[in-house]
């Protein structure tokens, strides 16, 4: 599962110095940028982030901006974020106590920042950090006419992709429909190992699979009468899966 980083930073230098930072420490890490607060809560809501670098300061045309804390104490109301490492980049010294204590802070980096001392919480933020929670209750928010849906990943039993339309399919019935997308885009937005993509137009939950007919090519899903159509160019990767206890 790739480690997800979101950078919220006003300053385009920066931001892209932060950004290189962070893939030096983690060449496969996803990472998400917002030099806007509406676009930092959108990425936030519709992505699973496991870490944030936040600017204190997002906004330098307001006298005594705080933006980006106001933004922490807003990803502490999230329940999948509440213990999320977060890094704040500041050039203020009296938030220090605000930050450790109320916002449960990993560390902070004063501007001009040191790229090795930036790298150093980065690596504490995606290797030694507690896990925000597992990622079977993590959630997923999806997109519908610019409503939010949140779904929990581990109620999810298939995804398909049919007729220009992508139907999620849930445990406890029914199916959220959302316009299309390809599903590898889904896997990289959901970012969940539990879920495998078995044919170009299809993903399932591991969870749920009942049992895998190599031959006939197709999966049977617990409780359920759908058989889900394994692609001949996914064959081998399912059969990797189920060799390892899938």
């Amino acid at each position: 599962m790739k480690k997800t980083v979101l950078i919220i930073e006003d300053n385009k230098t920066q931001l892209e110095m932060l950004k290189k930072l962070v893939l030096e420490v983690n060449a496969e890490a996803v990472v998400y940028t917002a030099s806007e607060v509406n676009v930092a809560y959108q990425i936030m809501m519709e992505k699973n982030v496991d870490a944030f670098l936040v600017d204190i300061i997002l906004d330098v045309t307001k006298p005594g901006d705080t933006s980006g804390i106001k933004i922490v104490e807003k990803i502490r109301t999230i329940p999948q974020y509440m213990f999320a490492p977060v890094i704040f980049i500041t050039s203020l010294e009296d938030t220090t106590r605000y930050t450790y204590t109320d916002l449960n802070c990993l560390g902070y980096v004063e501007k001009p920042f040191a790229p090795e001392s930036v790298k150093q919480l980065v690596k504490r933020a995606l290797y030694f950090s507690t896990e925000k929670e597992t990622e079977k209750d993590a959630v997923h928010c999806f997109r519908k006419e610019g409503i939010l849906y949140p779904i929990k990943i581990k109620n999810i039993v298939y995804i398909e992709s049919i007729n220009h339309v992508v139907n999620i399919y849930l445990s406890e019935g029914g199916a959220l429909t959302i316009p299309y997308r390809p599903c590898k885009q889904l896997l990289d937005d959901i970012n969940a190992s539990v879920l495998i993509q078995c044919s170009r137009n299809a993903i399932v939950n591991k969870d749920y699979i009942l049992n895998i007919d190599l031959a006939n090519r197709y999966i049977a899903l617990k409780d359920r009468p759908t058989l889900i159509e394994i692609g001949i160019t996914y064959k081998r990767k399912i059969l990797a899966e189920y060799v390892n206890g899938y």
